[in-house]
């Protein structure tokens, strides 16, 4: 008995973060992340707006189908362009830079706002397609020789 009062921090804490790798949606904040399946449904189902936030040069090396480019440097002033009726989800190349832009669209009153966890990197792991691919630039140089 003496060693659970005397380490009652320590069990709590052990208890606590058992918990949250026994239930790891509960770590997670609303309106968060979603993996590239979540966001595939999301089009699909509720005609999600995707918004890559990326420079137009990353951009242009490859997005997903239907992503729109504004760069994180020009979303203040094109965000009322976007309909805050339906979802939007936020495209970056690893997902961090997208959750630095998340706060911007819920201060202008988007409420369902995500963040494609990963970004292309996991979108490309899960072998989904891009649009605009280097792949695609090489083919028509071999058309043109």
């Amino acid at each position: 008995m003496d060693f659970i009062t005397e380490n009652i921090l320590l069990i709590i804490t052990f208890v606590g973060s058992a918990i949250l790798l026994a239930f790891p949606s509960l770590s997670k904040s609303k309106n968060s992340g979603l993996s590239p399946a979540e966001v595939v449904i999301q089009v699909n189902d509720k005609d999600a707006q995707l918004v890559d936030v990326r420079t137009p040069n990353e951009y242009s090396k490859g997005s997903l189908a239907g992503a729109v480019n504004i760069p994180a440097a020009d979303l203040v002033s094109r965000i009322d362009t976007l309909d805050k009726n339906r979802p939007v989800i936020l495209v970056t190349q690893n997902g961090r830079r997208a959750q630095q832009e998340l706060k911007q669209f819920k201060s202008k009153g988007f409420s369902d706002v995500y963040v494609l966890e990963g970004g292309l990197v996991a979108w490309q792991a899960a072998k989904l397609p891009l649009t605009g691919l280097e792949i695609n630039r090489r083919s028509n140089k071999k058309k043109k020789a």
